[in-house]
């Protein structure tokens, strides 16, 4: 039996990186995954990865837009009669500075990464509640304890999310419905690697700066994921946890 055996959980986001290794490592670990995302080619990937591991469905969901999470959470219903886990890693990222944003720009990082966490977990939450009990990990990122210049709107939406897990894990407890957030370093997704124009996490500039030397796999997130997810984690509600090689310890004098 695995740690999650006989859990239905939905992961946001699981078309690739992260989002990915979470279902992968879900289905593995005996849980029924529902997969959303906006990029159906790649979900379909991952579903092909998770295989005979476990039952997954992916439906096309845009979590910034209610409608879609609405008619996400329905079906999901009708598939599995229920929901145990809910794990909110759908995010975007714009690199800009503050004064070059658009308020579209800014908009659109702030609907997906805090709105859609809003919207899902208002849904999955009156569910939960029937069950007496569930487990929600909402991902945010380094970027809300040390940051860098040129990504403003994700850094303050990463940033709320980690007062936002606070506050809603104080209005869940009374229900047995744990949660809590992750704060992920450098992690080799497309989202990292893509917008370092890097071939490779080892060329990554950021690893002077991680105490561990290294750009981190997604599944060493998807573990720490699985842990909060499952009954190992009965204790652990409101509280956010830094998984990033080290990185944010390191002190390095102004140049």
């Amino acid at each position: 039996m695995g740690a999650l055996n006989n859990k239905v959980a939905i992961v946001t986001g699981a078309a690739q990186g992260i989002g990915r290794s979470i279902a992968l490592r879900f289905a593995k670990q005996g849980a029924s995954v529902i997969l959303l995302d906006v990029n159906a080619e790649r979900s379909a990937e991952t579903i092909s990865l998770i295989g005979t591991d476990g039952p997954a469905h992916f439906i096309k969901c845009d979590v910034s837009v209610a409608a879609d999470v609405d008619s996400a959470l329905e079906q999901t219903l009708k598939i599995y009669g229920g929901v145990d886990v809910l794990v909110n890693n759908a995010a975007i990222a714009i690199y800009k500075t503050l004064w070059d944003y658009t308020e579209q720009d800014w908009d659109r990082v702030i609907a997906v990464n805090l709105r859609g966490i809003f919207l899902t977990a208002r849904r999955c939450i009156p569910i939960m509640q029937k069950r007496g009990n569930g487990s929600i990990v909402n991902m945010s990122s380094v970027h809300a304890r040390a940051t860098t210049t040129g990504n403003t709107a994700y850094v303050a939406s990463k940033g709320a999310v980690v007062a936002l897990t606070r506050a809603m894990a104080l209005e869940c407890a009374p229900w047995n419905i744990r949660v809590n957030c992750i704060l992920p370093g450098a992690i080799a997704t497309p989202m990292l690697l893509e917008n370092w124009g890097l071939a490779s996490s080892d060329q990554h500039p950021l690893i002077p700066s991680i105490a561990l030397k290294r750009i981190a796999d997604p599944d060493e997130i998807a573990k720490v994921v699985q842990f909060l997810a499952s009954d190992e984690a009965s204790y652990m509600t409101g509280s956010d946890i830094l998984v990033d090689g080290g990185l944010s310890a390191h002190f390095s004098p102004l140049d």
